[in-house]
């Protein structure tokens, strides 16, 4: 209660009016839907009892201008702190004290380019399956600015936050890590609803509240740890006081989403083979996860994909940081693979092994230890800001990485 009083409960009033008005970008569908498509949705939701109601969502969501959500942002952001790894001018950019207003002018006009693109994936999706009638460019074009607005309301919702909620700096993140808890909230409840028995249900669910728990648990303790490395005497020095390091240097987004872009790629080819050679999708579909019928492919590309997560979160320690004083540089790497170990374990492997329990206790529901780590470090880091107004004394940063 002392660091609310001290910071101001305004904060969280602007924070909550903000996110209520996220949600209700939801409710407005673009311009264009045929209207098979709306009385389908409207038809189909069935709000008879409060958990049907929640488990069906909000009907026309999939079809909102705010569809695409902070996606966009959170991409363009990523690929901007790549071009500092082959462009010094940009490097520069990001090492000035005065060069993050330019690189945030930077960050916005690649989201808008991001949004329009993945806009025209979408209208190209629903025309696929009906839901919008045959159009000429000025129809498609119209929506494609609807989705990009949509995105770019969001990222304005996020700096709105930064300025005078509880964003610090991370509001548009902040969006992107909320989005899942809503659709699973939404899917938990479907699943309560079409429920066969409630001890199978009541048994997945405990499994999954367990596993969840405690992939939360350990993001707080690995966000907290301190390695204290302790400074080498020399004739000036005075200070004796030890450098303080974190584990998870490479932050959280930028390792999985790395490792998720690399993986994703042979599928997305097989998306497009699939007109021409249906078996061989098949088989990428089939193989190419850790959930498919033959367990040497899943053990595969779940062995695959945690050491990818542990070399992305090496490669972006590596890229951060750069001017590191050479003392440091074996404990620098030491604490990056630990981190991305970390994350390796809570992103790929915890997932797969409540998926599995799940199902031997009769109902799969399965997880996302990449959202659960996320939206636990965005809190951690909420509360970790509002500490240090309440108490400014000099403390080590919980994220040292340019991206959340």
């Amino acid at each position: 209660m002392r660091v609310w009083a001290s910071v101001g409960w305004n904060r969280l009033l602007v924070t909550g009016l903000c996110l209520v008005a996220w949600r209700a970008l939801e409710q407005i569908p673009i311009v264009g839907l045929t209207p098979s498509t709306m009385f389908y949705r409207l038809q189909s939701a069935d709000s008879s009892t409060l958990v049907q109601a929640i488990g069906n969502s909000v009907p026309l969501a999939g079809y909102s201008i705010a569809v695409m959500g902070v996606q966009p942002y959170v991409y363009a952001l990523i690929m901007i702190t790549l071009f500092g790894l082959f462009s010094k001018r940009v490097e520069e950019i990001w090492s000035s004290p005065e060069g993050g207003l330019t690189i945030l002018r930077w960050t916005r006009a690649l989201t808008v380019v991001l949004a329009a693109v993945q806009a025209d994936g979408y209208t190209n999706l629903w025309q696929a399956d009906n839901s919008l009638a045959p159009m000429d460019w000025s129809a498609r074009l119209l929506i494609v600015l609807q989705l990009t607005a949509g995105t770019m309301i969001l990222v304005l919702l996020g700096d709105v936050i930064n300025e005078f909620g509880l964003g610090f700096g991370n509001g548009s993140i902040l969006i992107y890590a909320l989005t899942p808890m809503a659709t699973e909230l939404h899917r938990l409840a479907g699943f309560v609803e079409t429920a066969r028995s409630l001890e199978t249900l009541y048994r997945s669910i405990a499994i999954w509240v367990v596993f969840s728990i405690g992939v939360a648990a350990a993001t707080v303790a690995v966000l907290l740890a301190v390695r204290r490395i302790p400074k080498k005497k020399t004739k000036r020095a005075t200070d004796a006081s030890p450098i303080e390091l974190r584990i998870l240097m490479s932050g959280i987004l930028r390792p999985p989403l790395y490792a998720g872009a690399i993986l994703y790629g042979p599928t997305l080819a097989a998306s497009y083979l699939g007109a021409t050679n249906p078996q061989l999708a098949q088989w990428f579909n089939q193989h190419l996860t850790a959930y498919g019928p033959n367990p040497w492919t899943d053990i595969g590309y779940a062995a695959l994909y945690a050491c990818l997560v542990i070399l992305f979160a090496q490669v972006v320690v590596a890229l951060d940081i750069r001017a590191a004083p050479a003392e440091l540089a074996a404990h620098i790497h030491r604490l990056a693979f630990i981190g991305g170990a970390f994350l390796a374990v809570v992103v790929v492997v915890v997932p797969i092994l409540e998926w599995n329990a799940s199902r031997i206790a009769g109902r799969v529901i399965g997880m996302s230890g990449f959202d659960i780590v996320l939206i636990v470090m965005m809190i951690v880091i909420i509360f970790d800001r509002l500490e240090h107004l309440a108490q400014p004394v000099p403390r080590t940063p919980l994220l040292l990485s340019r991206v959340p």
